[in-house]
């Protein structure tokens, strides 16, 4: 941290304090109407954070765990899916890659919890404007996205002047096909039957488990290029 530049420093503790203050909206605002399907969705979207793809050329990691939070703050509340990134974070932080690095633990959390809050907000006033289900949906996965990926850009251009449109052009063309596809599926879960407590998140999380997968099958040949520190969530 004694390392970063100043205006590294500010953005990153910006940011980390946005994602305390929403984390704690949705922990005040959490009334979970239905507590075992709130708890399985916990779990499948802790499990899912576990499944991190490495990308290549960018010294960083994609978890499979998107359609969790665009489903919960669809079929459940706001303050859920804040909870449920909440926890997402603490198990994609895990592992010894992280170990001894708090600022860039609490920064990725933040990030996450900030890119849920924003996408959560952005379904909610797209179905307020009357917009379909699945157009809902996807405006809420364009909001994560664009939470999730500018941020980053915009700390490593503070932090080592890296060219922000640039690196954030290469976050966007290796992830971009896992937001569409995220998008889609939770759209398909939706428009279907939402009292499944069991059923919707497994299904989910066999899904994403494939496409994990496949993510890992797809880069494993691909040699890596010179890249700096990312985290796409």
């Amino acid at each position: 941290m004694n390392q970063l530049p100043a205006s590294a420093k500010i953005f990153i503790a910006l940011t980390v304090t946005a994602g305390l203050a929403v984390l704690a909206y949705g922990l005040v605002h959490l009334q979970p109407a239905a507590p075992l399907r709130l708890l399985v969705f916990l779990a499948a979207a802790a499990a899912a954070s576990r499944l991190k793809v490495k990308l290549p050329g960018i010294n960083g990691a994609m978890s499979v765990n998107l359609p969790f939070f665009l489903v919960v703050a669809a079929q459940l509340s706001v303050a859920e899916a804040l909870v449920v990134a909440g926890l997402s974070s603490l198990a994609q932080s895990l592992g010894r890659a992280n170990r001894n690095q708090p600022v860039k633990i609490a920064f990725n959390a933040a990030l996450l919890i900030n890119a849920v809050g924003l996408a959560a907000v952005t379904f909610t006033a797209a179905l307020q404007r009357h917009l379909s289900l699945p157009l809902a949906i996807g405006a809420g996965a364009l909001a994560y996205f664009l939470a999730n990926t500018t941020p980053v850009s915009v700390v490593l251009w503070l932090a080592e002047g890296a060219k922000p449109l640039g690196t954030w052009r290469r976050i966007a063309d290796l992830t971009l096909p896992y937001y569409l596809l995220s998008a889609t599926v939770a759209a398909i879960v939706c428009s279907g039957e939402k009292n499944m407590v069991w059923t919707v998140p497994l299904a989910l999380f066999v899904i994403m488990y494939l496409t994990y997968r496949s993510y890992r099958v797809y880069f494993e040949g691909t040699a890596p290029e010179p890249g700096h520190a990312v985290e796409a969530r």
